[in-house]
């Protein structure tokens, strides 16, 4: 019964979160995310009161319009907010023999939100979120010197078993692969390790294929999709279902 309790205040915890990640979305690419001024609607600028601003409910109650201006509100939104509860909660029940593991894991999710969101914006990842990213990654890499399912040496193979050969493509093709997608790759490969990184780049690609698919399909032509949202996807796959995946293959 206290899992449940538990896991309910993540969640909580998780919807109220999730709606900073959205403020950091829209402000980091504008570069004003210490601005004093408070959250507004984008279209006609009206200052959103608190009951505005309760996750997922809001947009429900408003049925996805500003009380004011009655713009369409993004269903992004409570995506964003409903992902990162959902995905915390999920970090509690997978690694929850590990503290040290809920709490990078949640935090490395939050992080893949926000850097795809800006990413499906802009087409750029922000070299701050990387760094965070990064950080993670070298905290997860000196524990395993302690503790962990994986040795030293596997997040460090992880770090360059995709990040270098998108590095070569890059080079060879003169941007066919973004410096900001080749960053994430290293940053990201340190935490999971070369297992989970391979894992999830390939889940990453077929489903940035599938949809560079459909989107030709629908638009009779092609175009330029940016990969980071679909690879966030699937690291994140691959960090909660990886080693079963691997279990069941092997």
């Amino acid at each position: 019964m206290i899992d449940y309790f538990i896991g309910a205040i993540i969640f909580i915890y998780g919807l109220i979160f999730g709606s900073f990640l959205n403020v950091l979305i829209y402000r980091i690419p504008r570069k004003n995310f210490f601005s004093s001024v408070s959250s507004y609607c984008p279209e006609c600028k009206h200052k959103l009161a608190w009951y505005d601003l309760i996750p997922v409910f809001s947009y429900i109650f408003l049925r996805g319009r500003c009380r004011y201006c009655k713009e369409k509100i993004s269903v992004r939104y409570p995506i964003v907010e409903l992902s990162n509860a959902v995905l915390w909660v999920l970090s509690f029940v997978f690694f929850r023999n590990s503290i040290s593991d809920i709490i990078l894991s949640a935090v490395l999710f939050s992080l893949l939100i926000v850097i795809a969101g800006i990413d499906l914006d802009t087409q750029e990842i922000p070299n701050g979120l990387v760094i965070a990213v990064l950080v993670l990654g070298v905290i997860r890499f000196i524990l395993s010197f302690f503790f962990g399912d994986m040795l030293w040496f596997e997040h460090l193979i992880g770090a360059a078993c995709i990040s270098i050969p998108f590095l070569i493509i890059a080079l060879i093709t003169g941007g066919g692969i973004g410096g900001g997608d080749i960053k994430l790759c290293f940053a990201v490969g340190l935490f999971l390790g070369w297992k989970l990184t391979l894992m999830g780049t390939f889940l990453g690609i077929i489903l940035a294929g599938i949809i560079a698919l459909v989107i030709m399909i629908k638009h009779k032509k092609s175009g330029t999709i940016p990969l980071a949202p679909s690879l966030c996807f699937g690291f994140a796959t691959a960090l909660l279902f990886g080693n079963m995946i691997l279990e069941l293959i092997f």
